[in-house]
């Protein structure tokens, strides 16, 4: 089995922890489009993240409300994709805790 086991802090445990759950799902016999179907409708793909909140805010005291706006909509449907709003499901940057920028995350 292929791990990625070297991106987590103690590879043996998380080795440990796929060989069990590929079993799993083997007994299962659970079908992957079937599994992610099912994950998608529990786990939001648009989460209101600190660092996009702090832009909205930042934007809002120059009386900006366009990223207040933007934001509202996107997550009325969290769960749903939504045409050029790709940006905000991505991941974090990199120090997103200390990341302060007014410009919009998409606009790189």
């Amino acid at each position: 089995m292929r791990s990625c086991g070297s991106t987590f802090l103690n590879r043996e445990r998380f080795d440990d922890w796929a060989l069990r759950y590929r079993d799993r799902l083997r007994s299962e016999q659970s079908l992957d489009h079937e599994r992610s179907a099912r994950m998608n409708r529990v786990n939001p793909k648009y989460v209101l993240r600190n660092y996009l909140a702090q832009v909205a805010i930042e934007k809002a005291q120059q009386k900006d409300f366009s990223e207040i706006e933007r934001l509202y909509t996107l997550l009325q449907h969290p769960y749903s994709d939504q045409p050029g709003m790709e940006a905000y499901a991505l991941r974090p940057p990199t120090g997103a805790s200390t990341w302060r920028s007014v410009a919009r995350p998409d606009a790189a």
